[in-house]
């Protein structure tokens, strides 16, 4: 139970990202004694993740959140303070990925806009409004969803999650006088709803040859959220299957 006590927040635990991996981390950090509120823009899949992981007997809420929206993100928080008393961890989960965001010069504006939105400045939105209760407790942890597609070439998808990594150097570094510490993971391709001859041509280019699953990135997410990682901050790290060594 190495976060007996602590109070988390991740936002794109609904389930309907891909291999349900906010409900894996949701779950996960129940599992080791933290209060969870569950975010989504669903809110009735948030609810409905929320009951599930309460059914184990552990503590946790489902919350509606846009979070490209600041009264949402600021509501999300409020919902966090009310129930549990504040927030001490901060998982940036949620997310846009693969499809049209794969692509870069056929999209438009507008489109831009959205992907920066949600992978890029969502994060800084949400950990700025987690900022005061953080610093209130004692200091906390925020962990930034990033994605091997930062270091390969995956279209706007790259760009929103390159520059997802620079927040978290950015943050690590403004959060550090109130003992917030900000790091990231950045998993392989989640293989589980992709066609088979996908998931063979994405196999080829890793040195471990099966499927990423959303457990596999469970052990370093408790780490990092944990005091284990107390020496840890601003640093994004792979978990991809050995993809990313191939950067061309």
């Amino acid at each position: 139970m190495r976060l007996d006590g602590k109070v988390a927040i991740v936002t794109g635990a609904g389930g309907a990202g891909v291999g349900g991996l906010g409900v894996v981390y949701a779950q996960a950090l129940a599992a080791e004694g933290a209060a969870v509120v569950v975010s989504d823009v669903d809110g009735e899949a948030a609810v409905r993740t929320a009951e599930s992981i309460a059914s184990t007997g552990a503590q946790a809420i489902g919350v509606r959140c846009d979070v490209t929206s600041g009264e949402d993100v600021d509501a999300m928080v409020r919902a966090a303070t009310d129930t549990f008393g504040g927030v001490d961890i901060l998982v940036n989960n949620a997310g846009l990925a693969r499809g049209k965001w794969s692509e870069a010069l056929i999209l438009s504006a507008e489109e831009w806009m959205e992907i920066l939105a949600v992978n890029t400045v969502a994060p800084i939105m949400c950990a700025k409004a987690c900022r005061a209760t953080m610093s209130g407790r004692g200091g906390g942890v925020i962990v930034n969803q990033s994605s091997n597609g930062a270091f390969i070439d995956a279209g706007a998808y790259t760009v929103s999650k390159l520059a997802l990594n620079g927040v978290t150097k950015v943050l690590a570094d403004e959060f550090s006088d109130d003992n917030i510490r900000v790091n990231g993971i950045a998993p392989g391709v989640m293989t589980a709803k992709l066609p088979q001859e996908q998931v063979e041509r994405l196999l080829a280019r890793q040195t471990i040859r099966r499927p990423g699953q959303p457990q596999d990135l469970v052990g370093l997410l408790v780490f990092l959220c944990s005091d284990e990682s107390s020496f840890m901050n601003g640093q994004t790290v792979v978990i991809d299957g050995g993809m990313a060594r191939i950067t061309k």
